[in-house]
């Protein structure tokens, strides 16, 4: 199955922490299960992560052959380290995991990401 990652952007950052906790709660209870991850996002958080490059460092990744960082640096024209930085931000907030083979380390995207728009 096939992981969905959802992007939720919400109003402001109070209605970000009763959202979680409301995630929370049916965690709790089970009535949520796997194959999906939620982002809970204010439009300030969402416009740090998600910015045009990053965007089209994740676009890549969905279209492209796996890469490891160095020609995925190449591949954007983009240094190194500022492509490294981006996809560690995603690996923290859980789009992207690293695969180490054999001696490199290639990204790859956890799942499907949506962005409802009106939700």
């Amino acid at each position: 199955m096939k992981t969905i990652i959802e992007i939720q952007i919400v109003e402001n950052e109070k209605q970000r922490r009763e959202e979680i906790r409301l995630i929370s709660t049916d965690i709790l209870k089970g009535t949520i299960t796997g194959g999906r991850i939620r982002l809970i996002l204010t439009p300030d958080l969402f416009g740090k992560i998600f910015s045009p490059k990053r965007i089209e460092l994740l676009m890549h990744l969905s279209i492209k052959k796996k890469e490891n960082v160095s020609e995925l640096a190449r591949a954007l024209n983009r240094q190194f380290e500022v492509v490294y930085r981006d996809l560690k931000i995603f690996e923290n907030f859980g789009l992207i995991k690293m695969v180490k083979l054999e001696n490199e380390v290639l990204p790859e995207l956890i799942g499907e990401i949506r962005l409802p728009i009106i939700a």
